[in-house]
């Protein structure tokens, strides 16, 4: 057997995955838009971010061949020179991996040159085209992607479930097909004797028929319980993530990308009930409940708190002290946890913050996330949370005096929220990247 590509040849970016929301997202456009175009997709595989950012492959002799090449890039810039450099790569990797087909360059914002500009000075490329248009910004491919399900619905003769709650539920566990696969990937490349992630990314394709099969299947009876909620959390915080770094872009080394990417597959890779923990963790100031659409809307990750504060702290701090886990200690052995919290420095907003998070506490029992004696926020700082709370009403003292005088081992994990202080991330930084590794 003649083999076509050596993947130990191609560098996979699969364990930083630069951008992979949007170029999963494209991927999925891309996918239901064969579905729809063509009779068959028998024989046609989804391959993430190995000969390109993804390719459309064909097995022969039981190795992979590409059939088209895409590119993606989501970056705000609308200057070809931005860009002039991307192309030129996506030509070569034609020319190194040639494809029965094109080679697709996509993009996320506008060029100050015309599609057939571009394709005049990179003739190995085409650009390609949503709707007519050269373009799709990343937040108008959500309602591209729908439109397309919706459309395969209609083309398999389920029109009738094409409404938008259905949609979403669909949607949903389309993406997961791609989010699952790049955590697999890493799931093998960790694991003892593992393939490294070239290999990895080379041959974890996804069948295109799996797409489909999705699609034929009845979604109604999927329960919207806890389970199906932690998954779309997941989503939002993906979807945060990606804004978050094409707002943040110009302020984003290379460095700070990486670490980024880390933590995201960290996430990614946390089971139902790990995450539901690290929610409330990042969190310490509400109840996290989603077991209900309703709770999910009142309980859930808000998109302000995420990217203001929780990625904001992940970004502005160094890289933490244990891989895949969240956490800093200080050269004074002081440990430090991020939140999501975005209060101001007010009298009230410091009382009341201190108010919540005691509440939460002993309502839910939580523990002090990497045992910290610091909690990080966006600009409030509180010396001491039980001291701020008891100058107000609102804490129950007679259940604070129990616990004072408590020995059971879950009412510890409240006494121990009593020793936390809370620490803007201006602060933090300070103490955390100086002087420190």
């Amino acid at each position: 057997m003649i083999q076509l590509i050596n993947p130990n040849d191609i560098h996979s970016a699969a364990d930083t995955w630069n951008g992979f929301i949007y170029q999963g997202k494209v991927a999925l456009y891309h996918v239901l838009k064969l579905i729809n175009e063509r009779d068959s997709v028998d024989g046609l595989h989804l391959q993430l971010d190995s000969l390109e950012d993804f390719a459309i492959i064909r097995y022969e002799n039981n190795e992979p061949k590409p059939i088209t090449l895409h590119q993606v890039k989501a970056v705000k810039s609308h200057y070809y020179s931005r860009y002039k450099e991307a192309f030129e790569k996506l030509e070569q990797r034609k020319d190194n991996f040639p494809c029965d087909d094109e080679a697709y360059f996509h993009l996320a914002t506008e060029n100050e040159e015309t599609k057939a500009d571009i394709e005049d000075k990179h003739a190995k490329l085409k650009i390609y085209e949503y709707d007519g248009n050269p373009y799709c910004k990343i937040d108008e491919l959500q309602d591209k992607i729908k439109v397309q399900a919706s459309n395969c619905l209609n083309k398999l003769g389920l029109i009738h479930l094409s409404n938008d709650n259905y949609l979403e539920i669909l949607c949903n566990e389309l993406e997961s097909l791609i989010t699952n696969n790049i955590v697999l990937i890493h799931a093998q490349n960790h694991s003892p004797n593992g393939d490294s992630i070239n290999k990895s990314a080379y041959y974890s394709t996804i069948s295109l028929n799996r797409f489909r099969n999705i699609l034929i299947t009845d979604l109604t009876s999927i329960q919207q319980d806890k389970n199906y909620f932690i998954k779309k959390l997941k989503i939002d915080l993906n979807r945060y993530y990606q804004e978050f770094c094409l707002e943040s872009e110009d302020e984003i080394d290379d460095e700070a990308q990486i670490k980024l990417h880390q933590y995201l597959v960290y996430f990614n890779s946390l089971n139902n009930p790990q995450f539901e923990g690290f929610l409330q963790k990042i969190m310490p100031h509400r109840h996290v409940k989603f077991s209900t659409l309703q709770e999910y809307k009142d309980n859930s990750l808000l998109i302000n708190e995420v990217k203001t504060a929780f990625l904001s702290i992940l970004h502005g701090i160094r890289s933490p002290d244990e891989i895949n886990k969240i956490g800093w200690t200080d050269s004074l052995s002081k440990k430090y946890f991020p939140s999501s919290i975005i209060v101001s420095n007010s009298s009230a907003s410091k009382q009341n913050i201190s108010i919540d998070i005691l509440n939460t506490a002993l309502d839910t029992l939580i523990e002090v996330p990497f045992n910290s004696d610091y909690v990080i926020t966006e600009g409030c700082n509180v010396s001491s949370i039980i001291e701020e709370a008891n100058k107000s009403t609102r804490i129950n003292q007679s259940d604070i005096d129990i616990l004072n005088n408590s020995t059971s081992s879950e009412y510890d994990k409240i006494t121990k929220w009593k020793k936390i202080s809370l620490i803007d991330l201006e602060q933090a930084k300070q103490k955390l990247n100086e002087n420190n590794n």
